[in-house]
């Protein structure tokens, strides 16, 4: 168990290195196309939202990875196909992501942290007219 002092030592600590990290430049997000930058933190496809989607299709990788390289006699092969399956998705998804970040052009047909929405389509340029 802390004491009071170390506690209020670590107290100490966190504020100064929030000061700290207040003070830095903000990151300048290069790798990030200009129209995802230009997107609002409250835009389902802003960049906040979209890293938050990475992380969580990344501990679905994690998961999913554990149950697939599992020897534990209690877990079929099937699921361990199954969750092979999940991690290969995920992953791809994460690539997608990416990609959108980089280019501004989200290229898959759902979205969405767990990637169950639909995603609406526009044409830019019409063919032949």
């Amino acid at each position: 168990m802390m004491t009071t002092e170390e506690m209020l030592k670590q107290e100490a600590m966190r504020l100064k290195m929030a000061k700290l990290r207040a003070k830095r430049k903000p990151p300048k997000l290069v790798n990030v196309h200009d129209t995802v930058k230009a997107l609002s933190d409250d835009n389902e496809l802003s960049y906040v939202n979209v890293r938050k989607w990475i992380k969580t299709q990344e501990g679905i990788v994690k998961t999913a990875r554990l149950t697939e390289r599992s020897r534990n006699g209690d877990i079929s092969q099937k699921d361990k196909d199954k969750a092979m399956r999940t991690r290969i998705g995920a992953q791809s998804y994460i690539r997608s992501i990416k990609n959108y970040i980089q280019t501004g052009d989200w290229s898959s047909m759902y979205y969405g942290e767990f990637e169950d929405k639909l995603m609406g389509w526009v044409t830019v340029a019409p063919v032949g007219k």
